[in-house]
């Protein structure tokens, strides 16, 4: 079952969307809404969000949702990763990186990714300082 929750990894609170052996799109769609809800209550430029896509299927009513979602969320996000991405899923990836102007990371485990999105946490944490 699908799920979205935050975790923490090295101390920073990250946005977990679970969506590993996920074979109706319907109930996929449903949880990028929740995701979307949780990630609109948090302030500009504060969510890590990681997304587990390995083995989940898709149509393009829900590479279409993706879309909408990744857009509309990029104001609250410093960065994403996603794991379980490959064949046409990659190509999908791609469309929403240039649709929503962030490099959703791809990664081979879920540790990778959280590694990742601490690292990137910390980069923009010190850019922030720099820039003062």
């Amino acid at each position: 079952m699908p799920e979205v929750k935050f975790i923490y990894h090295k101390g920073k609170k990250i946005l977990y969307q679970n969506l590993e052996g996920l074979d109706d799109v319907n109930i996929g769609i449903e949880t990028f809404s929740k995701t979307e809800e949780l990630v609109l209550q948090q302030p500009l430029k504060s969510v890590l969000l990681l997304t587990n896509v390995i083995n989940a299927h898709y149509n393009t009513k829900a590479a279409a949702r993706m879309k909408e979602f990744s857009i509309k969320i990029s104001p609250h996000v410093i960065a994403s990763a996603a794991v379980g991405v490959s064949g046409i899923k990659k190509v999908i990836l791609q469309t929403l990186n240039r649709l929503s102007g962030r490099n959703i990371k791809i990664c081979d485990t879920i540790d990778e990714a959280c590694d990742w999105l601490v690292d990137e946490w910390n980069l923009f944490e010190r850019m922030k300082k720099e820039s003062k």
